[in-house]
Formats: C-alpha cells, sequence, structure tokens
C-alpha cells in the first residue's frame, strides 16, 4: 500500500521521544515501510530528519496548521500516487479528508481519546463538541484503541463497519521486570521508607493527580508518592503536596522501565482515558497496577486479577486499594505476574501492526 501518515506532533526518528501519541506514530511508520509499504509522512515539525518526512512548519494561527496539512498532504499524495491518507490527531481530522477527497482515496482518522466533556468547563465541552463533530464527518474508517471508544462511536452513528479496534502497545523487550536501575540523580530523590507508589504522565487535573495526593494522606500505611511528569496542573501539585511526595519533573523515556522497577506499585487515578500506554507499560515490568474504572482501562486491568480497579474521583477507594497493595507482597506478586502474561499475550508491537496492516487493506480494498 501507498500510505500518506498524517500528524500535527513533531515526530524524531533519531534519539528519544516523551509523548507516547508521537512514539506511536513513529514505530508504526517505520514498521510499515520496514514491511514493504510506501508510508510518506507530514508532521508539524521544523526539524524533519527522513526523506520520506514532508513537514509543514505552522505558526501561531489557528487555521494555519491544518491549512498548510492540506496543501501538503495533497500535493505530496498526487506525487506519491498514494492509495489511502491517515490522519492521527484531531487537528488534521478535517485536513486529512479534504485532501483523501481531493486525491480520490478512502480517509482512515486514529482515534486514542474517549468522547464527551469531562471537566464541564466551558472550554472543556466546546473542544469535546469541536472533536465530536470532526469525529462525525464522513471518514472511511476509524482506527480506534479500545471497544469502549468502539461503542462511543456507534452510539453516535458511525457505522460498525468502518470501525477497526486497533489497541495499543509496549515495548515488551525494552519494559521488563529486570534491567538497569535509575540514574542516581533520580535514584537519590526516592523516599528510603515507606510504600512507593509512582505516578507517568502528564500532569492535568483530568489524570487525577490531586485525587492521588489525597489518597496518600488517606492511607492505612505509609505510602510515599513518586510523580514523573509535567503539565498545566504541575504548579498546583507542588503547592499542595508534602513530604510525602516527591515530584521529579519529567523523566527522560529511556529511564521509565527504571522508573517502574524501582517503585512498589504503580497508579493512574484518571478521570478519563482511552487505553493508556502507560499501564500497559507498568504491567510488562510487572509492577501491580491501581487504576480507576474508566474508558478501556478494564479492557487490560481485570480486577484482581491483572490489577486493581477502583471508581474515578474517589480517593478513599483509591486509598483503600493501595492499602490492599502495601498489605500483601504475595497480591502484589501475582497482580505483577498476571499482567507481564497479558501485555505479552494481546498488546505487542507487532500484534499492532498486524492489526494497522488489516484494517487499512481492508478500507483501501472496498
Amino acid at each position: 500500500m501507498r500510505i500518506l501518515y498524517l500528524t500535527e506532533e513533531a515526530i524524531g526518528f533519531s534519539g528519544t521521544m516523551v509523548r507516547g501519541g508521537a512514539i506511536h506514530v513513529r514505530n508504526v511508520v517505520s514498521a510499515l515501510r520496514e514491511r514493504g509499504h510506501d508510508v510518506s509522512l507530514v508532521d508539524w515539525n521544523p526539524a524533519p530528519e527522513r526523506l520520506f518526512q514532508h513537514s509543514v512548519t505552522p505558526r501561531f494561527g489557528p487555521l494555519e496548521g491544518p491549512a498548510r496539512t492540506l496543501a501538503r498532504a495533497v500535493a505530496v499524495g498526487r506525487r506519491r500516487g498514494v492509495d489511502v491518507v491517515v490522519s492521527k490527531t484531531r487537528k488534521t481530522y478535517l485536513p486529512g479528508l479534504l485532501a483523501a477527497r481531493t486525491l480520490g482515496v478512502p480517509h482512515v482518522v486514529h482515534v486514542g481519546s474517549t468522547l464527551g466533556s469531562v471537566e464541564r468547563s466551558v472550554r472543556d465541552r466546546l473542544n469535546a463538541t469541536s472533536v465530536e463533530t470532526r469525529l462525525r464527518a464522513p471518514h472511511d474508517g476509524y482506527l480506534v484503541v479500545c471497544r469502549y471508544i468502539v461503542d462511543q462511536l456507534r452510539e453516535r452513528g458511525v457505522p460498525a463497519g468502518r470501525l477497526f479496534d486497533v489497541r495499543n502497545a509496549v515495548d515488551v523487550e525494552r519494559f521488563t521486570p529486570e534491567g538497569p536501575t535509575l540514574p542516581v540523580e533520580y535514584a537519590e530523590r526516592l523516599p528510603d521508607e515507606g510504600f512507593r507508589v509512582g505516578f507517568v504522565g502528564g500532569l492535568h487535573r483530568y489524570k487525577g493527580v490531586y485525587d492521588l495526593l489525597t489518597s496518600v494522606e488517606r492511607a492505612d500505611h505509609d505510602v510515599r508518592a513518586v510523580v514523573a511528569g509535567d503539565g498545566p496542573a504541575r504548579e498546583r501539585v507542588e503547592r499542595i503536596a508534602d513530604d510525602a511526595t516527591t515530584l521529579l519533573g519529567a523523566v527522560p523515556y529511556e529511564h521509565v522501565p527504571a522508573l517502574y522497577r524501582a517503585v512498589d506499585a504503580f497508579v493512574l487515578p484518571s478521570h478519563t482515558e482511552g487505553l493508556p500506554r502507560v499501564i500497559l507499560e507498568a504491567q510488562a515490568t510487572e509492577t501491580p497496577v491501581v487504576a480507576t474504572r474508566v474508558g478501556g482501562v478494564p479492557e487490560v486491568v481485570e480486577d484482581g486479577e491483572t490489577g486493581l480497579l477502583c471508581p474515578p474521583r474517589s480517593p478513599t477507594d483509591l486509598a483503600a486499594a493501595i492499602d490492599r497493595l502495601a498489605a500483601s507482597e504475595e497480591v502484589r506478586q501475582r497482580l505483577g505476574t498476571n499482567g507481564r502474561r497479558a501485555v505479552e499475550s494481546g498488546f505487542t508491537w507487532e500484534e499492532l501492526y498486524d492489526r494497522y496492516e488489516r484494517a487499512l487493506g481492508r478500507v483501501v480494498s472496498r
């Protein structure tokens, strides 16, 4: 297949990236090319690294990035004679659709986040409405990361035949129970005592970071939180965190496997999720997981078997789940072993590439 892949992220093919979405694009584009497909990438990047990378450098206008993406996609698509256009991110959904219609080929969108408003603010509701409007456009295929989002799209009128659950993936060779330890600049900042629970991700309100800090206070055991990440909630987190919380900031991705191994449990108290890669990463290292029952999380965390689930926005329930892990090494070991086994059986990158390839092949053949 001749595939034109669009994203608003800046994709690097040498060095390390942190954002899961960018890692996804890099891996999928590289793997499909290795499998013999002609894949061209249009990203928003001032410093492209590969000949197949046809980057645009948008300025600050809200319409300029999408407009440049559309023009570049049409030009590259005509030159390469593409069979299908894939749009990975929301700002490329409509430019990708217009480019595909101009080129006379099908258009496929990747949907990695749940639909609907979470925080109930005016801005959040407007953003959710904007995304849903773009997804209601007549796309020819939807690559979706979990069944929960499949159901959401079905409820909004998307035909079942256009929906493909491609899941997410984790590198089970990099994320392992054994491996290098954290560099000293991070290791020396970890708490020396107590039950260490780790959080890795963007510091946003909807990630439940405030719930995590409250749950540490309410736990019966001596629990210490280790928070790795950055984002708009960082200033408030720094203000309200006490001595029981260690803030590491953004940790380079090559050290994240060691961070999972350095904590006693991983906690993701989100208010909304698609299918979070951080859970798969923690499970791959045999680190026991506590997460909230939102989005596609129950599809990767079977409560009591491959992790523990609790309601969102409930620090008391979160504290109880953490206490359950802190009280039993046997439970931690069992959940960790089962989690690794579950990831190996359905969430490897090779399996994701297979699903991607089959889905795009079906759309093109139609």
